[in-house]
């Protein structure tokens, strides 16, 4: 398996794979919280498979700076507050701009339930980033570049949302595009604590105001009493704008990072 595009593609086949049986599994056994089992378990059967494809190059996770290093605890906290920032912009927006508000929820939560949910936030989405934003991404950019890189890695992960039963729709609005926003804070940052950090806080406050997990929501986003007759579709618009924009600025900002790029090799070899 010689070609690069050929090897990730049968790496997230595997990764799927390996993943839907963990999660049959899970699901037969009484856990508690099978949720988090199923993180820890796809966090291992990522890195099992990141070894094992690393190990057929002769190369080591260093390689694709998959490691433990003093800036990792600082990226990931930079990437709460990136991806806290973002998602608090596009809320404002939504309040600002629609017939939307924010309200108490009437979810009556144990602590110990928010707890959990909390800490698996965390694994859920490191391993998605292990998947997506680590020895695949770093592949098919070294060889096709950054551009091809990114679509075809956001491809996958919106493909892998559709696997696991999310609609076409929801999975090329929502993952498709935060792909290209995960993929060029890896490049950028040299690693994934920084995209997951910022893929922790969306998830996090998605299910903070109820665009996750009703059940779990502090705050829902509820049309107002008086809301005008098409309320609900200039919300809908008005969300799908908001993540054209996100993609937009992720593609603007990608740019920028190459032509930056190229503009400081050419002064170094002048």
């Amino acid at each position: 398996m010689k070609n690069a595009l050929l090897r990730c593609i049968v790496f997230w086949i595997l990764f799927d794979a390996l993943l839907y049986i963990l999660g049959r599994v899970l699901s037969l056994l009484p856990l508690e919280w099978p949720r988090l089992g199923f993180a820890l378990l796809g966090i291992a059967d990522a890195l099992l498979l990141i070894w094992l494809f690393l190990k057929n190059e002769k190369r080591s996770f260093k390689s694709i700076e998959l490691y433990w290093n003093r800036y990792t605890v600082p990226k990931f906290l930079y990437g709460l507050l990136i991806g806290t920032l973002i998602m608090t912009v596009m809320i404002a927006v939504l309040i600002g701009f629609t017939d939307v508000q924010l309200q108490r929820s009437t979810n009556t939560i144990q602590p110990l339930t928010w707890l959990m949910y909390l800490i698996v936030i965390i694994p859920l989405a490191w391993m998605e980033e292990l998947a997506f934003r680590s020895y695949t991404f770093i592949k098919l950019n070294s060889t096709y570049g950054l551009w091809w890189a990114l679509l075809t890695s956001a491809v996958a992960f919106a493909l892998y949302h559709v696997v696991y039963g999310w609609s076409w729709q929801v999975a090329f609005l929502g993952p498709f595009v935060w792909a290209f926003v995960f993929g060029l804070a890896a490049i950028v940052s040299r690693g994934i604590a920084l995209p997951t950090g910022i893929h922790a806080a969306l998830n996090f406050l998605q299910l903070l105001t109820g665009m996750k997990a009703d059940k779990l929501s502090v705050w829902t986003l509820e049309l107002k009493p008086n809301h005008s007759a098409n309320a609900q579709a200039k919300l809908d618009a008005t969300g799908v704008v908001l993540q054209i924009l996100v993609l937009v600025t992720a593609v603007l900002c990608t740019w920028w990072f190459l032509y930056k790029k190229k503009t400081s090799t050419k002064k170094l070899l002048a």
